[in-house]
């Protein structure tokens, strides 16, 4: 296959994804509207920081079935019940804090943060440890739903503070009732 094949085939699988009926979330983004924002390649390694049910790697895993998944979140309860409904070998959940993450530098293609952000106690900690497993030309996704100008200066005041220098913004079609969608996209 060549690129646009490819392109077009995983755009084709997302698209049945988010077809499905499924119920969206009444106070966050549902982690499932970033799939058509994600850049997704054959053979990449992808980190879904702050992962808590899955949803998210479950639906790629299910499709990118050459590529490298791996899950963190730092309950575990949460990790156990990804690891025992997990059914795909390229699939693996981690039990750590998003500010210590137990993976080398320049590992990650592409890394996702759902929903996850404004619950980490070391926010810019965070986002550099990110910054750190994160390849050169790497994306990273940042999803988080704002219901009010004081969480996006907030959320602003720390992606300044971090390492990451002029991600792209956007506000996503609303996908959930209370908050707008905020999506970073940030290429490193």
């Amino acid at each position: 296959m060549n690129g646009q094949q490819d392109y077009d085939s995983n755009y084709q699988r997302i698209a049945k994804l988010l077809a499905k009926n499924y119920i969206h979330r009444f106070i966050k983004p549902d982690a499932l509207s970033i799939l058509p924002e994600l850049r997704l390649r054959e053979n990449i390694k992808i980190l879904d920081v702050g992962c808590g049910n899955g949803r998210l790697l479950f639906k790629l895993a299910s499709f990118m079935d050459s590529c490298e998944l791996h899950g963190i979140d730092i309950r575990p309860e949460r990790i156990r019940k990804n690891q025992a409904k997990n059914r795909y070998p390229n699939l693996n959940f981690h039990c750590c804090p998003a500010d210590n993450l137990p993976f080398p530098s320049e590992y990650f293609d592409l890394i996702t943060c759902t929903s996850a952000l404004q619950k980490f106690p070391q926010k810019v900690r965070s986002l550099d440890e990110m910054h750190r497993v994160l390849k050169t030309k790497g994306d990273l996704y940042i999803l988080e739903g704002i219901r009010d100008n004081e969480w996006k200066n907030k959320f602003e005041k720390i992606l300044r503070q971090s390492k990451f220098i002029r991600p792209e913004k956007k506000f996503l079609p609303q996908t959930a009732l209370f908050s707008k969608s905020y999506l970073i996209h940030y290429v490193k």
